[in-house]
């Protein structure tokens, strides 16, 4: 009789172990949960670097660029001033998904449109500008593309001064949407 008890205690003091085991197994559970609920995924894609590469003088004086990241990263401003003809300026532009899901570069917004808007592109005539195409391009988290700019001032009749004010801006979404 002595011996059914022990084994019937035994019994109870290994379920109560298991239980309070468990418990300590189910807030542990609960907390890595909770950690991983709270992480806020997001997409952000933003232009990282802007470097100049080649630049080509055309005449005396070489062109001259000006350059600023605006909008939190997401748009460049540029200020360009040809003064010969074959001035060349060209630019390496890094864009970055620094968010947590990955996103879909809807397009490069020009504006003014020198590349589309045959209007505006012939207010700077001779003066040609263009890019590289990204449209629908995904980048996941932490992954990069590069745009290449070109500035080229194209032989002309009437060789004078332009001032070109221009911008470009990085538009996406999620990759979900």
């Amino acid at each position: 009789m002595k011996k059914s008890i022990n084994i019937r205690n035994l019994i109870i003091t290994m379920l109560c172990i298991t239980i309070i085991f468990m418990g300590v197994g189910f807030a542990f559970l609960a907390v890595k949960l909770e950690e991983k609920c709270s992480v806020e995924e997001n997409f952000d894609v933003v232009i990282t670097k802007v470097e100049a590469q080649t630049s080509i003088k055309g005449g005396n004086s070489a062109p001259i660029a000006t350059k600023e990241l605006v909008d939190d990263g997401k748009t460049i401003k540029f200020n360009f001033t040809m003064n010969n003809p074959n001035d060349e300026l060209a630019y390496e532009i890094t864009i970055k998904n620094t968010g947590t899901l990955p996103a879909k570069i809807i397009r490069l917004v020009s504006t003014p449109d020198y590349i589309s808007d045959q209007k505006a592109s012939s207010s700077i005539e001779p003066v040609v500008i263009t890019h590289t195409k990204i449209k629908n391009k995904i980048l996941n988290p932490d992954e990069t593309t590069t745009v290449k700019l070109v500035i080229k001032y194209n032989m002309s009749n009437n060789p004078k001064q332009i001032y070109i004010p221009y911008q470009l801006t990085v538009l996406a979404t999620s990759k979900n949407k």
